[in-house]
């Protein structure tokens, strides 16, 4: 399973994954790929998520694969993981999270692995793979192995195809479809405001699959507020500025290192407060300006 997400400014997205973890590990899924981490630090990862070793910290984890991305509840996710390994016995295994990134940008070679490389022949030499669950942005989707290259191709490369998860939300300061879903579940009552439904067999009509923003097998919708993530205040400190460079390229490290920290961590804070403002003015499509 992949989903992807549109902006890494969502909060609810973040709700989703959260809510899918008991789910899939009940399914035999025990390795969650994010793209928002970074393989270099896959060991320390390991320790925190797996071993429980409090002396590793997801900010730092989460700094090193992006520090641009300094928000709380990707921080929190590491955690949430961490203590539901906790919740596990002995006999059972834990979830592994499995950094996907490379420089802050998700690494083919590592996202092919994870999924198996498709590639590789799949005969009774080769160990299948348990299931895995990969959350990515929309935009790597097109870092994705090739599928069903031939027609002679198709019938194993269908067995071994991802199915691709979105997950429904506003789009560019607009209600996409007019709305639709958000009527919809305004008129359900909160328990069935969650559902999905296969984009090749909508639940209603005019459905537009360009309209998600990435080609899908399957859309979900949540009741989950539209929100922005929240900043971790002084994520990036003076001691740490020259480090976070690569990751603010408009600033350049002529100034003192805590102005250039200062304007960083602004940055990420003017960010989730942009969306919060979007979120709190949008429009039908219709009434678009």
């Amino acid at each position: 399973l992949i989903l992807t997400q549109d902006n890494h400014l969502r909060a609810d997205t973040i709700d989703l994954v959260k809510t899918l973890v008991p789910g899939l590990y009940d399914q035999g899924v025990r390795e969650i790929g994010l793209f928002f981490l970074d393989t270099d630090k896959q060991r320390e990862l390991d320790e925190l998520v797996i071993e429980g070793n409090e002396k590793t910290l997801a900010e730092k984890l989460l700094f090193s694969a992006d520090a641009a991305m300094g928000y709380i509840e990707y921080c929190d996710f590491i955690i949430y993981i961490r203590d539901f390994n906790l919740t596990l016995d002995e006999n059972e295994t834990a979830i592994r999270l499995l950094a996907l990134g490379k420089n802050g940008k998700v690494s083919t070679d590592v996202l092919s692995e994870a999924l198996g490389n498709p590639e590789q022949d799949n005969s009774d030499n080769v160990e299948l793979k348990l299931p895995v669950f990969l959350w990515i942005s929309s935009e790597d989707v097109e870092l994705l192995p090739s599928y069903q290259e031939n027609k002679a191709q198709e019938e194993s490369e269908a067995a071994k195809k991802p199915v691709i998860l979105t997950h429904h939300g506003p789009g560019n300061k607009y209600y996409r479809w007019n709305g639709l879903i958000e009527a919809v579940s305004a008129q359900r009552d909160i328990r069935d405001r969650t559902y999905a439904f296969h984009t090749a067999d909508p639940p209603f009509p005019g459905w537009n699959n360009d309209e998600a923003g990435v080609s899908a097998d399957i859309y979900i919708v949540t009741p989950y507020a539209y929100r922005a993530v929240q900043a971790i205040p002084d994520f990036v400190s003076s001691e740490t500025a020259s480090r976070a460079l690569d990751f603010y390229p408009d600033i350049k490290m002529k100034k003192p290192p805590g102005w250039a920290a200062f304007r960083m961590n602004r940055i990420t804070r003017k960010k989730a407060a942009q969306y919060n403002r979007e979120i709190e003015k949008l429009l039908l499509p219709g009434n678009a300006e």
